[in-house]
């Protein structure tokens, strides 16, 4: 069923779950998952990117260095054909850090490009808006 713009309900449900995935494991800080995720996508960072399993277990190794527990928020997500049975998607979060009273630390965006066929994400574009 196609809403708004074209979107299909099964492909918004779809790129949801990918991107709360994500940020599950953001939060667990767990590498292997999130290389089981995002290893065969294109992802950048600010100042870090990967295109491969490897580059991605290096990527998130040090990227979650530190031992401090956070928290990802995600919001506002906009979901997109973009043709060959591509989907776009872009949303905003929040990154808390938990010290151990929560501190806003990051303001974002993501975007993302996922694959209908199998679902899996092909490109995810972390910006930073704000950082503390």
């Amino acid at each position: 069923m196609a809403g708004p713009a074209g979107v299909s309900a099964t492909a918004r449900h779809h790129i949801a779950n990918l991107l709360h995935t994500y940020v599950e494991i953001a939060d667990r800080k767990d590498v292997d998952a999130v290389v089981d995720l995002l290893g065969a996508a294109r992802v950048v960072f600010p100042a870090a990117r990967s295109a491969d399993p490897g580059g991605a277990r290096e990527l998130f190794g040090r990227l979650w260095t530190d031992p401090a527990p956070h928290r990802h928020d995600v919001s506002n997500l906009i979901v997109e054909p973009a043709g060959d049975g591509l989907w776009s998607a872009r949303a905003h979060y929040t990154r808390w850090v938990l010290r151990p009273d929560p501190e806003l630390h990051t303001l974002g965006e993501y975007a993302l490009l996922a694959a209908e066929d199998g679902w899996r994400v092909r490109s995810l574009t972390v910006t930073r808006t704000w950082t503390r």
